[in-house]
């Protein structure tokens, strides 16, 4: 009876991982601008869009795009008046993942953590961008044609001074 019951204790932890274990699943990343309203397109680092929303916004994003392949978000804030600001959100590799070596074994670190992308955690969390209003050019006066010409110091001149 004490061996079904450790076993089946046991057998979960054999087949999987750590971080998976303790921090799985994927992220929820907060995004805010200055002014609130602004639009902002996540794509990922193929180019695909992900999604499209209005700040301030809650985005839950995967953590990799493949077996040992972070994930590399590009956000990209516009709005009216303003300058587009982009920045990146990256997958870095998760603290949890290396409690594979006490916990989950070889089979949590090559095979469920990097396939669930639970070994990698997101950076930054929290996105806030402070977009820059963008400047409107002045037309350039035009040279007036009616005036006379300046007349250039000849090298006597400054040979004087």
């Amino acid at each position: 009876m004490k061996t079904k019951f450790l076993s089946l204790l046991i057998i979960p932890l054999i087949f999987t991982g750590c971080a998976s274990i303790f921090d799985g699943g994927s992220k929820s990343v907060q995004i805010n601008s200055n002014p609130e309203g602004a639009k902002v397109t996540i794509s990922n680092q193929e180019g695909k869009t992900i999604s499209v929303q209005k700040t301030p916004a809650i985005v839950a994003l995967d953590r990799s795009s493949g077996y040992f392949r972070g994930e590399d978000y590009k956000l990209v804030f516009e709005a009216a008046g303003y300058n587009p600001y982009e920045t990146h959100v990256t997958s870095t590799i998760d603290g949890w993942y290396f409690g594979n070596v006490l916990l989950g074994g070889l089979i949590g670190m090559l095979v469920v953590d990097p396939i669930t992308g639970d070994m990698y955690t997101l950076s930054p969390m929290d996105v806030n961008c402070n977009l820059v209003p963008s400047t409107i050019p002045t037309p350039a006066a035009e040279p007036n044609t009616n005036a006379a010409p300046e007349s250039k110091p000849s090298a006597e001149s400054k040979a004087d001074k």
